[in-house]
């Protein structure tokens, strides 16, 4: 393991800082380990293919509504906005012990990394198409990518610890998430496959007994699944400023794509006092709705608190975690309703989402059968010999890869008619 001798801030140990394989380090490198984690996610290609994949919206609606990339880069922002209120507000945070801004940005740039073109609906068809060979789902892609898929097939990225830790929404393994329940064709929250289970036992090894049982607590949920309850500080910090940005940026796409009136949003929030002298001005409207937007943004950033745990330990990771003031919070779960109910159910919505399902079960079983469609390196790794369900997260994780348009692109080269323009369904 490397020590870094010149990394100051007490917050993080030497455990924190480490890498699965050691790397050598120039000795005119002046960047941090969070720092260089930044870079290596910043130039990796998982990243730049976000630009590309549908955040709530489809590209079919225009050009200028948020995609996963601008959505990642604008959680970034708000995650180092929060990194920066508390280390300057709480009083168990200062110079020597705070939270670090490029390990947060970083995480907050690579928590997407994993989601499958079409969005959530991309994700729930690769479910059903994986459902007999270990499942699908976009944190445990995510964690996949991080660990294995981009750059070393061994060690992925090779990204600190406490990068591993900030992303991992839900530590769980998918298999023990889904248990005996395997007929649910909307995937149970978990950030591991049982194929990647070393990198995941690597990130705890640090742990005793006691930390690793409390990080992995779990209940049964609704559908019958084991949901975990707890996730590391940044983690939960990097889950807040993710649905700020999801709730605070989708409604003002909605606004202006008009899926949303803007009536609505005004009578939803003259419940809350800091907003009731917002007005949106027909000849002023984007400046005010930009103006109300940045206002919400705000609002929940300086709602953030520090919490402590009840476990006795004193690593940071599992001792503390960050919340939102209640009345905060529910203003949250009340924008975040609206974007569910007039957007992402909408009629213009859920045909794109059909759309994007339909396409992506037929490429996955033509590439079942086909397998001389995959690129040369997945051929050559099926070619010699492996089981039928490596070879299907083989062709999983190329289409997970796939940006909307490649998708629909390679659908329309397999099923097209004439030039290929267009959407035909090969029935």
């Amino acid at each position: 393991m490397i020590i870094y001798s010149n990394f100051t801030n007490t917050c993080y140990n030497q455990d924190d800082l480490a890498r699965r394989q050691s790397t050598f380090t120039s000795p005119l490198e002046t960047r941090d380990p969070f720092e260089r984690d930044y870079g290596r996610i910043v130039h990796s290609a998982s990243f730049r293919r976000l630009q590309a994949k549908t955040q709530v919206i489809g590209s079919e609606a225009g050009d200028l509504h948020r995609t996963r990339l601008t959505h990642s880069m604008e959680a970034a922002q708000i995650a180092r906005s929060i990194v920066i209120f508390l280390n300057a507000h709480d009083p168990k945070l200062g110079e020597d012990f705070s939270l670090d801004v490029s390990l947060l940005e970083a995480a907050a740039l690579a928590h997407d990394l994993g989601h499958p073109p079409f969005g959530h609906h991309g994700e729930q068809a690769l479910h059903d198409c994986m459902n007999q060979y270990g499942g699908f789902e976009g944190n445990a892609q995510t964690f996949r990518i991080l660990s294995r898929i981009e750059g070393d097939k061994v060690v992925g990225l090779n990204l600190t610890r406490a990068l591993l830790y900030s992303i991992v929404k839900y530590p769980i393994i998918l298999d023990d998430a889904i248990g005996t329940n395997t007929n649910k064709s909307i995937p149970p929250k978990a950030n591991i496959y049982k194929a990647d289970e070393d990198a995941f036992n690597w990130m705890m090894e640090p742990l005793s007994e006691e930390e690793k049982n409390y990080y992995m607590e779990t209940k049964q949920s609704k559908q019958g699944f084991q949901k975990t309850i707890r996730k590391a500080w940044e983690c939960s910090l990097l889950e807040l400023a993710d649905d700020i940005a999801y709730v605070t940026h989708d409604v003002e796409d909605a606004i202006n794509l008009g899926f949303i009136p803007s009536s609505t949003l005004l009578q939803l929030l003259s419940s809350f006092p800091e907003f009731q002298r917002h007005f949106l001005r027909t000849d002023h409207f984007k400046y005010d709705l930009k103006q109300l937007i940045s206002a919400l943004i705000s609002y929940f950033v300086f709602g953030v608190e520090l919490k402590e745990n009840e476990l006795k330990t004193e690593y940071p990771r599992l001792k503390y975690r960050v919340e939102l003031l209640p009345e905060r919070f529910e203003l949250l779960r009340l924008l975040k309703k609206l974007v569910i109910d007039e957007v992402v159910y909408s009629q213009t919505v859920q045909t794109m989402a059909w759309k994007g399902r339909f396409v992506i079960k037929q490429l996955f079983e033509a590439m079942m059968n086909e397998t001389n469609l995959l690129p040369t390196n997945d051929r050559q790794s099926i070619a010699s010999g492996i089981a039928t369900a490596d070879k299907a997260r083989v062709v999983c994780d190329y289409i997970a890869g796939m940006t909307d348009s490649y998708a629909m692109k390679i659908y329309q080269q397999l099923f097209g008619r004439g030039d290929g323009a267009g959407f035909i369904p090969h029935l």
